[in-house]
């Protein structure tokens, strides 16, 4: 398990005893990733891979922590049920409380070791009414924006002819 410290390893092992698949530990490979913005890990449990987001490292140890058991309990639900159980039932929950931890899957924000968000700027579109050439700004794109004058007058075309 690279970038996990040993005190970690020593508890993955563990857990991995406790949930009935001791090489756990040994044959997950877990890798700390700075792509995450909202989530704190991802398990892919039929490769046997963990990610974490990588800013969990230099937080609280007690949430990478969780997180690793969180991750890994999926990997060991894998090995232990298939693919017939739902990621977070109640085989699952019982593997994350059998390691010490309440089983939850959202963490707040703040809670999560997120830093601050940026304000979004929001993208905004100019649209052109083909006919009269009348302009409005929207939040969103619209394919063949007309205005409301040029729809009520009916079908016409670019240079204003009506379409027969």
């Amino acid at each position: 398990m690279k970038g996990i410290p040993e005190g970690l390893r020593s508890r993955a092992r563990r857990w991995g005893e406790l949930w009935g698949v001791p090489d756990l530990a040994d044959s997950v490979t877990v890798e700390l990733s700075r792509r995450f913005r909202s989530s704190l890990g991802l398990c892919r449990p039929a490769e046997g891979r963990v990610r974490l987001a990588a800013h969990l490292a230099n937080g609280r140890p007690e949430l990478l922590e969780e997180v690793l058991c969180h991750e890994l309990a999926h990997v060991a639900v894998y090995r232990l049920h298939g693919r017939s159980v739902r990621p977070h039932g109640p085989e699952w929950k019982g593997l994350v409380r059998v390691a010490g931890f309440e089983p939850r899957v959202r963490f707040h924000r703040e809670e999560g070791g997120f830093p601050a968000r940026a304000p979004r700027r929001r993208s905004r579109w100019e649209h052109r009414c083909p006919v009269c050439q009348a302009r409005r700004v929207a939040g969103r794109p619209v394919r063949n924006w007309r205005c409301v004058e040029c729809l009520r007058a009916g079908p016409c075309s670019p240079s204003g002819t009506a379409f027969r």
